[in-house]
């Protein structure tokens, strides 16, 4: 078997290839053949585990980060007290002010 550079150098010949072309070899088909067998394997359940553990953490985070918002935006630019950010009345008043009618 040729190898690898007299074979690209022998394709540049009889290709008539572009310059600065990079020349690679094309695979054979039992090569191919070969890359299709090499599947991955079904999803596991240890990979369903880690997806529903991604799902919960992304969850978590979304809830941080609104209540992190609401404390910010309520709290230190609207100059109230950070108590007040955790009571419902306070944000059915926001609410109301809002989507008045």
């Amino acid at each position: 078997m040729p190898s690898r550079r007299s074979a690209i150098q022998e394709a540049a010949k009889t290709q008539k290839a572009a310059p600065n072309r990079k020349l690679t070899r094309r695979p054979e088909a039992s090569e191919s053949k070969e890359r299709e067998q090499e599947k991955k394997p079904a999803a596991t359940a240890r990979s369903a585990g880690m997806k529903t553990l991604q799902f919960m953490l992304v969850l978590v985070g979304f809830a941080a980060a609104l209540v992190i918002g609401m404390t910010v935006g309520y709290s230190v630019l609207g100059h109230h007290s950070i108590a007040d950010v955790l009571y419902p009345e306070t944000w059915a008043h926001v609410f109301q002010l809002v989507y008045a009618p």
